[in-house]
C-alpha cells in the first residue's frame, strides 16, 4: 500500500471515530417484565411494603405490586433487601422467571425480597413505641391492672445506637393495693464493625407484692448484631454486672453476675403483623443456682396513623425468691399503642 494510501485510510478511520463521539447514544433503562405479558422500560426507584416505584418516559411515575413482577434487569447497581435480613448490592441480571440475580452472585427468587434501595440511614433517627392496656396476671398477683410500658431506640452517626424503656404495672381492688411494679432500663451500643459493638446497661426495677423495694442491675458487655433491617432485627449480647437489691424490710445484698440478651423482632404478611421476642437473664457467679429471667414477646398489629394494637405475653422469672413468694410471675396483656 502506497503512503498516499495509507494516509487517506488513517484519516477515513480518525472521522469515522469522530464522527461516532458526536453520534447519540440509545439512554440506558432498566427492563421489568410483569404477569400480564406487559414489558416496560425506565428507571427503577425502590420497593418496600410490597411495591415497586418504577419511572418512565411515557408515564411517568408508576406504583407496581411486586407481586407481579417476574423479571427485573437494571443497567445500574441496585441495593437489595432480603427477607432473611441480608443485604445485597449489584445489576440485576438475566434470571428465569420468578428469580433475580445481582451481579455474579447466586439466583433467588423475587419472594425473599424484602425491598430494594432503603433509604441511607439517618444521620439521627429516633423510633418507639408507647402502650397502654389492661393485663390478666397469674402468680404473686391474680387482679386486673393497667399498664404502661414504652420503648425507644435512637441511632445516630450509625455507629452509636440508645435504647430506653420502661414498664408500669398498677392495681388495686377495695381499696387496697394488689399490684405494683415498676421497671426501666437504658443501654448504649458502639458499634467497632457491621456486626459488633460494645454496650453498657443499666436497669432498675421494684415490685411490692415480691418483697423487692429496689433493684438494680449495672454492666458493660458485647454485641453481635445478626440480622439488622427495617423487616427483621436479631441481637445477642453478653457481659459481666454487677446486682444490688434490697428488700421491703431493708435487708440488702449485692453479687456479680453474668448477662445475656436476646433481641429479635420480624414483620410478616407485607408488614401487617410484627413478632417481637426479647429476654434478658442475670446468673450470679458464685452461685449457679441464684438466676433471673426476663422474657417479653408478642404481637403488634398496626392500624391507622401510627396506632398499634398489641398482645403482649410477659413473664419475670426468680430462681431463688424471697421467702413465700412464687418464682414465676406471667402477665398478658392487650394494649393499644403509638409507633414513632
Amino acid at each position: 500500500m502506497s503512503f498516499t494510501a495509507r494516509t487517506g485510510a488513517l484519516v477515513l478511520a480518525f472521522l469515522t471515530l469522530t464522527a461516532t463521539m458526536f453520534l447519540p447514544t440509545p439512554a440506558s433503562a432498566d427492563v421489568l417484565y410483569l404477569k400480564g405479558g406487559d414489558r416496560l422500560t425506565g428507571k427503577v426507584v425502590d420497593m418496600d411494603s410490597g411495591k415497586l416505584t418504577f419511572t418512565t418516559s411515557y408515564a411517568g411515575k408508576l406504583k407496581i405490586k411486586w407481586a407481579e413482577v417476574v423479571r427485573l434487569i437494571t443497567d445500574e447497581p441496585m441495593t437489595v433487601e432480603t427477607t432473611e435480613g441480608q443485604t445485597l448490592t449489584g445489576k440485576a441480571q438475566e434470571a428465569g422467571p420468578g428469580r433475580i440475580k445481582l451481579g455474579g452472585g447466586q439466583a433467588l427468587p423475587l419472594s425473599q425480597v424484602a425491598s430494594i434501595n432503603p433509604e441511607d440511614l439517618e444521620p439521627f433517627k429516633l423510633d418507639g413505641q408507647i402502650n397502654l392496656g389492661v393485663d390478666i396476671s397469674r402468680g404473686n398477683t391474680n387482679k386486673m391492672a393497667v399498664d404502661t410500658t414504652g420503648r425507644v431506640v435512637t441511632t445516630w452517626k450509625t455507629i452509636n445506637r440508645a435504647i430506653g424503656g420502661f414498664e408500669i404495672h398498677r392495681a388495686e381492688s377495695k381499696g387496697k393495693d394488689t399490684t405494683d411494679n415498676t421497671l426501666g432500663y437504658v443501654e448504649y451500643n458502639r458499634f467497632v464493625s457491621d456486626k459488633w459493638y460494645w454496650l453498657a446497661n443499666l436497669r432498675g426495677s421494684q415490685d411490692t407484692f415480691k418483697n423487692i423495694e429496689y433493684q438494680s442491675m449495672a454492666g458493660v458487655g458485647m454485641g453481635y448484631q445478626l440480622w439488622q433491617s427495617k423487616l427483621t432485627n436479631l441481637s445477642f449480647e453478653l457481659g459481666p454486672n454487677y446486682v444490688y437489691q434490697e428488700d421491703t424490710a431493708g435487708v440488702s445484698e449485692d453479687w456479680y453476675a453474668i448477662r445475656w440478651k436476646i433481641s429479635y423482632d420480624r414483620w410478616f404478611l407485607s408488614r401487617s403483623v410484627q413478632f417481637y421476642h426479647r429476654q434478658e437473664g442475670f446468673i450470679a457467679v458464685d452461685n449457679a443456682d441464684n438466676w433471673i429471667w426476663t422474657t417479653r414477646q408478642g404481637l403488634n398489629f398496626p392500624t391507622v396513623l401510627g396506632f398499634v394494637l398489641t398482645a403482649a405475653y410477659n413473664l419475670d422469672y426468680d430462681n431463688e425468691p424471697e421467702p413465700g413468694k412464687s418464682k414465676t410471675d406471667t402477665r398478658f396483656i392487650i394494649s393499644l399503642g403509638y409507633q414513632f
